[in-house]
């Protein structure tokens, strides 16, 4: 693991959070610890190249963020909005793996997308949303234990169940919107 690289991920996150972490109101940090867990949980497996590591922070704290930003469990397109036009001229190119990180992550099987990234971004995720189970590869219950210590997940089941409830409320007919096969 490139430690710099690492770094540079939660950095872009925090500096996110910093300029709109407001709108997240009394669920900012679950939130926040939520995105945290998942990048440490994707640095464990894989290396994270320079180039991606901005991109890949910036994937991070709009994968779910729709659901606050713009109100709707319908999350996915509107949260890749969000992290496109956050990228930088420069960073454009990455524009097609930034989709791919949001679009892919609650696949229920592999991802699509050819990038290790996006597979360790779904495992990332899926494992925290589902209290270290599955495990992702490379990744200890120890482990995902010490990630917890660090980026508590205080709330952050209470804060799915509910946006959950407002997802039924909006769409009882599709419930989750945001999962793939």
């Amino acid at each position: 693991m490139n430690e710099d690289q690492a770094g540079l991920t939660h950095d872009t996150a925090e500096m996110l959070f910093a300029r709109c972490g407001d709108r997240f109101g009394r669920d900012r940090e679950p939130y926040r610890n939520h995105v945290h867990r998942v990048l440490a949980l994707i640095a464990l497996q894989e290396d994270i190249p320079a180039p991606l590591a901005r991109p890949l922070g910036v994937a991070a704290f709009f994968h779910d963020a729709a659901i606050w930003l713009d109100g709707t469990w319908d999350y996915l397109q509107p949260s890749i909005d969000r992290a496109l036009q956050e990228l930088t001229p420069e960073e454009q190119e990455h524009a097609p793996l930034v989709t791919a990180l949001i679009e892919e992550h609650h696949r229920v099987r592999k991802a699509r997308h050819e990038h290790p990234l996006v597979e360790a971004f779904r495992r990332a995720d899926m494992t925290d949303v589902y209290f270290g189970l599955p495990k992702s590869p490379g990744v200890s219950r120890k482990t995902y234990r010490v990630i917890v210590s660090e980026y508590p997940a205080t709330r952050f089941r209470r804060v799915l169940a509910r946006a959950f409830v407002r997802g039924l409320r909006e769409n009882p007919l599709r419930p989750t919107p945001m999962v793939k096969f």
